[in-house]
């Protein structure tokens, strides 16, 4: 494989996954009710049915959001990407959804050159997804969220100034976003193709314990 097909090659597994991270962010807000549903409108991604967002300003959140991961992962590697569900009074996290990604592969040219596994293997993730809110206890009413990318501070430091420019600059996540009270992990779905490894699960604070 020449440097020039690697670098194409790299660059799909990156827009592949970014376009996922772009539409499982707009399933969680929908599922988990974090927006009235007239926000939102169905459409179809790799054969499911999904809801998008379609208020302007979490769409604009969303596009820079997706900008700024294709950057990140062209600069190195990013090893989690996280929906943080805050509470609406403290502003606490009570659920996390974690992405957890492992190395990008360029092998799929070969063996899925149509890219039908991963395909595949992604519709998997949506529809887990899609009944994910009834694994879980219900998001309180105004909650809020954000989201969280677990990547090397050289990544980052390499692709700051872009941001800055792109009047999108990120922050290091406050200590009182990053830890969940009598956490709970609950498993949604895992992937290992020629494209990409990834899992996915949900870190919830059980509420009936504290209180």
């Amino acid at each position: 494989m020449t440097s020039s097909t690697s670098a194409e090659t790299g660059k799909v597994v990156r827009d592949v996954l970014v376009e996922f991270v772009e539409v499982a962010i707009h399933s969680i807000l929908y599922n988990r009710e974090l927006y009235p549903q007239g926000a939102f409108e169905k459409r179809v991604k790799y054969n499911v049915p999904v809801q998008m967002c379609l208020h302007p300003d979490v769409c604009e959140y969303i596009g820079h959001l997706s900008e700024s991961l294709l950057a990140l992962l062209s600069e190195g590697r990013v090893n989690k990407i996280s929906v943080v569900i805050l509470h609406p009074d403290t502003q606490a996290p009570i659920e996390r959804y974690v992405l957890e990604i492992g190395d990008l592969k360029n092998q799929w040219s070969e063996s899925d050159p149509y890219l039908l596994h991963t395909e595949q293997a992604l519709r998997g993730f949506l529809l887990k997804l899609n009944i994910s809110d009834a694994l879980l206890q219900p998001a309180p009413k105004e909650a809020t969220w954000t989201v969280h990318v677990h990547t090397k501070a050289s990544t980052l430091a390499a692709v700051e100034e872009q941001f800055i420019l792109n009047d999108f600059p990120w922050a290091v996540a406050q200590e009182k976003e990053q830890n969940i009270q009598n956490a709970k992990l609950v498993p949604l779905r895992s992937m290992n193709t020629d494209m990409l490894n990834m899992q996915l699960y949900v870190e919830e604070e059980n509420r009936h314990l504290s209180g």
